[in-house]
């Protein structure tokens, strides 16, 4: 059975390696990460700099993910090491293999930034769908984030304005659009109330 530490040295020596899945199986579940695997930063920023861009995008993606359930004593400690992988996680972004893993570089770099709605739920764009409640009558609503059909295109806050801007620049027109209807406005068809679904996205769950 491979132990933690042989397979953080096989994967720093491959990118490709299967030691990263029981890297990421050891670190996160159910898409909320251990806040102890932040004592992994250090070891994350200097084996994504020894990797190219298109070669580290998993690794800097896994960083965001532990970087954002991380308490913060941790981020203080480590906070060299975000930043280190923050900028790691920047240059990816231009040469991002494709509009999933653009959204999860997205994401990462909002986890570094210490976003702890939009560093975890920004990958809902991967997802094509949404389920969110109405808040003035409490239906539960599942919207097709790929359709637009029940949503008002929009950008609700500077955040989606920023991330939009920035898609559009590095030619990823799609996450541009969704973007536009995850920061637009939807009309609840039980009650007619129109609200910011971002908003909605955001709240925790009454």
């Amino acid at each position: 059975m491979t132990s933690l530490q042989e397979a953080l040295n096989a994967a720093a020596d491959d990118p490709a390696s299967p030691a990263w899945d029981l890297i990421w199986q050891e670190s996160c579940h159910q898409g909320t990460c251990d806040p102890a695997s932040a004592v992994l930063l250090p070891w994350l920023a200097r084996t994504c700099a020894n990797f190219r861009p298109q070669d580290r995008e998993r690794a800097v993606v896994l960083a965001g993910f532990i970087v954002v359930d991380a308490d913060d004593k941790s981020r203080g400690l480590y906070a060299d090491d975000i930043a280190t992988l923050r900028a790691l996680t920047l240059e990816c972004l231009a040469s991002a293999s494709s509009d999933t893993m653009f959204v999860y570089l997205q994401q990462a770099v909002l986890g570094f930034d210490g976003d702890e709605v939009w560093g975890k739920e920004l990958d809902r764009i991967n997802d094509g769908e949404v389920d969110v409640q109405c808040p003035a009558c409490a239906e539960d609503l599942l919207v097709d984030l790929q359709s637009g059909d029940s949503s008002i295109p929009g950008l609700s806050s500077q955040l989606a304005t920023n991330l939009h801007a920035e898609s559009l620049r590095l030619g990823h027109e799609s996450v541009a659009t969704v973007l536009t209807y995850l920061f637009g406005r939807m009309t609840c068809p039980a009650c007619g109330t129109t609200f910011n679904l971002a908003d909605e996205v955001a709240s925790p769950p009454r």
